[in-house]
């Protein structure tokens, strides 16, 4: 009803006004960037027909395809049931609530009781904000298809042009040397990963077979494994996996393969690192700390300011003061957090999905912030049972969330993909008449 409300607004206002005035979508249509991706899309599609490398990669893919089919053929037992019902739960929108109170129970540390009230009831606004999108019931989904198609291409092209440029001002592959990384252009890093937003896009918009989806997200995962940061790889996996299971390319038994591909990824990016940089750390113990570290975090936010505002946004906005996009200042989002919870400039710090809002706006700001979240996640996924294309935007919005339960939305690149996943669900929802 709300979402119905806004879009009903739109026409009228002084934005919409404009946007009837200037025709952007007939701009956008007859720009020449449109034209040559329209172009490029044609040949490579007549192309392909002719193509011993596309021939080879198929039959590379098929004998990958039976190996993987193998898997739901696997005989079936008593918790079959429960187990599927359990991925369909996990792949929606109660993930949020639920991967936050799993994370909070996972840590070691003994928190003050405002902290363990305000998690809980985060948790039970995320569940409100379900509830209330699950309600919308005034509105229909267009035919945005093809939009997403050219939307997912581009960026796509875009985060390998960007990966292909990175790896080659820096000699090497990250994965392999953990030194090349104090080389890497962070904008470059960002450019690259557009491929996540880009293939979930493609995969949920179009007719793809099983082979065809399967080497669309191998090729897709180049640029984030090969740069090697883990929350990359994690959001990388949670995105696809969301949009094949719900697309059915993949069942319940394949998804609890990714999740143990995802888990294995998690703790042999920090194995291989460890090794390259020397360190006597052990990597499994590392993964399993980190929640009580982020906890604690937050604990100490809460115990030191009461809930109260702190920064006024600075936190946020240091995703882009600290690239120089504006003024402020030249420390990143998680060096602030680390500094207000214990004045060190020389590490960052994670305090979950609600610390930078905490920090940032006090218990508004996180309460407002779970809202916000939780109710667009669910809208995505409500409406991407009527148009398949829309997972696209709900994996984008899933796999930052859930991987933001304990990094926080906090960066650049996030920030414009979850814009991008919100315009594109928007934009094809429209007021029932």
């Amino acid at each position: 009803m709300l979402v119905s409300f806004l879009l009903r607004s739109f026409n009228t206002s002084i934005l919409g006004r404009m946007w009837r005035r200037l025709g952007i979508p007939e701009l956008v249509r007859t720009s020449l960037t449109y034209k040559l991706l329209v172009a490029s899309y044609e040949i490579l599609s007549s192309a392909a027909r002719s193509s011993i490398f596309l021939r080879a990669l198929e039959r590379i893919c098929n004998f990958i395809n039976s190996i993987i089919s193998g898997i739901s053929m696997l005989p079936r037992w008593r918790m079959d049931l429960p187990v599927e019902r359990l991925v369909g739960i996990l792949l929606s929108p109660w993930m949020l609530p639920m991967g936050l109170l799993m994370f909070f129970w996972s840590s070691m540390v003994r928190v003050s009781t405002p902290t363990m009230i305000l998690i809980y009831f985060t948790a039970l606004v995320m569940a409100s904000g379900i509830f209330l999108a699950y309600k919308e019931e005034d509105l229909r989904v267009i035919d945005n298809r093809g939009k997403v198609v050219l939307l997912g291409a581009a960026m796509f092209l875009l985060g390998y042009i960007a990966f292909i440029i990175q790896i080659s001002r820096v000699g090497g592959l990250p994965l392999l040397n953990d030194e090349l990384r104090r080389g890497l252009s962070p904008l470059l890093n960002y450019l690259a990963w557009t491929t996540v937003p880009g293939t979930a896009f493609l995969l949920s918009s179009l007719d793809l077979r099983k082979c065809e989806a399967y080497s669309l997200t191998l090729m897709g995962f180049i640029p984030s494994f090969f740069l090697a940061f883990r929350t990359e790889m994690i959001a990388y996996i949670l995105m696809a996996l969301v949009v094949l299971y719900h697309r059915k390319v993949v069942d319940y038994k394949q998804v609890f393969l990714g999740l143990l591909v995802a888990a294995a990824f998690f703790l042999g990016v920090g194995a291989i690192r460890s090794l390259t940089t020397g360190l006597a750390q052990n990597p499994l113990l590392s993964v399993l700390y980190r929640p009580t570290i982020t906890i604690a975090a937050l604990d100490t936010i809460v115990r030191l300011y009461a809930l109260r505002p702190v920064t006024g946004g600075w936190v946020h906005l240091a995703a882009l003061s600290s690239l120089g996009l504006i003024r402020g200042t030249r420390y990143g989002p998680r060096t602030l957090i680390s500094i207000y919870v214990g004045g060190r400039r020389t590490v960052s710090t994670t305090a979950t999905l609600i610390g930078g809002p905490l920090l940032d706006w006090g218990i508004l700001g996180a309460v407002a912030a779970s809202l916000i979240f939780s109710y667009l996640l669910a809208l995505a996924y409500r409406f991407s049972k009527k148009a398949d294309y829309l997972l696209g935007p709900y994996s984008v919005l899933f796999a930052y969330l859930v991987v933001g339960i304990e990094t926080g939305i906090l960066d650049i690149n996030v920030y414009l993909y979850l814009l991008i996943a919100v315009m594109v669900l928007l934009t094809s929802l429209r007021p029932e008449k």
